[in-house]
């Protein structure tokens, strides 16, 4: 597993939430402006009289005041877009499970505006090739190939998004195209292993595209879901690592329990 480099806060509190930051932040401040009261009024005093020392305290309740208000008003306006980003990134998902494709990449596509995860745009991807839009599909992970488009990628990240580029070559049955990501997609399983790949493939093995595909797309579309699904037997799994996509593959492996070898 590639290793991130930690920042400043990660260090402090090891992965605070933002509710974490904002509080410490909020202290500070506070703290902040107490110092400078005590030292503007009692050891290094500005004003001497009485009436002057009021006003001033006045000045500084007054500046806090703004600054706390300040502070309120982003974290009320930040709740409200994580609330907004999570209840359309469920939307999404659940306009995907009722197979409205074009509704499911509204959803996400909205999302990914209000915040660039890159499971939202993997989601939004996948719903587009079940939807057939091939074209805003090649806009968006051509777009995802530009340097800092999504920050923190993730091999596993890109495993997913050159999976996803040859299921859409082979839903068309370019296969040269096809076979050019899904050599690129076993050289980072072979540099990184499977163990960050989470995906469902139920939604693309049981799309019409999908279902309608014949011949040796058919085949080599299998064969790359039982590749990532870790179910490919380990002979076929060695030919289909050095390049043989199109070979009819054997029945996928069964998982024998540990209890059973006893």
């Amino acid at each position: 597993m590639r290793k991130t480099e930690k920042g400043f806060w990660e260090h402090l509190y090891r992965y605070p939430s933002f509710n974490v930051r904002f509080i410490s932040v909020l202290i500070t401040v506070v703290l902040v402006f107490i110092v400078f009261t005590y030292l503007a009024l009692f050891e290094f005093p500005i004003v001497s009289n009485v009436p002057e020392q009021i006003a001033l305290l006045n000045l500084v309740i007054q500046g806090a005041t703004l600054v706390l208000g300040i502070f309120a008003a982003y974290y009320a306006l930040r709740q409200l877009v994580e609330t907004r980003f999570t209840g359309l990134d469920q939307a999404g998902m659940q306009e995907l499970k009722r197979h409205n494709y074009y509704r499911a990449v509204e959803k996400w596509k909205e999302a990914f505006y209000i915040k660039p995860e890159i499971h939202v745009f993997t989601n939004m991807c996948e719903s587009l090739l079940l939807a057939g839009d091939y074209y805003n599909f090649d806009l968006y992970i051509g777009m995802s190939r530009k340097k800092n488009f999504l920050k923190g990628m993730e091999i596993s990240d890109q495993q997913i998004i050159a999976y996803l580029n040859s299921i859409r070559h082979l839903l068309v049955e370019n296969q040269g195209e096809a076979k050019k990501n899904i050599r690129e997609l076993v050289g980072l399983v072979k540099k990184e292993g499977l163990n960050s790949f989470h995906w469902d493939f139920a939604d693309i093995q049981t799309c019409l595209s999908y279902m309608n595909l014949q011949g040796d797309c058919k085949v080599m579309a299998e064969n790359l879901i039982l590749y990532l699904a870790g179910n490919m037997q380990p002979a076929r799994k060695v030919e289909f690592q050095d390049g043989d996509f199109a070979s009819q593959a054997p029945e996928p492996v069964e998982h024998t329990e540990v209890a059973d070898l006893a």
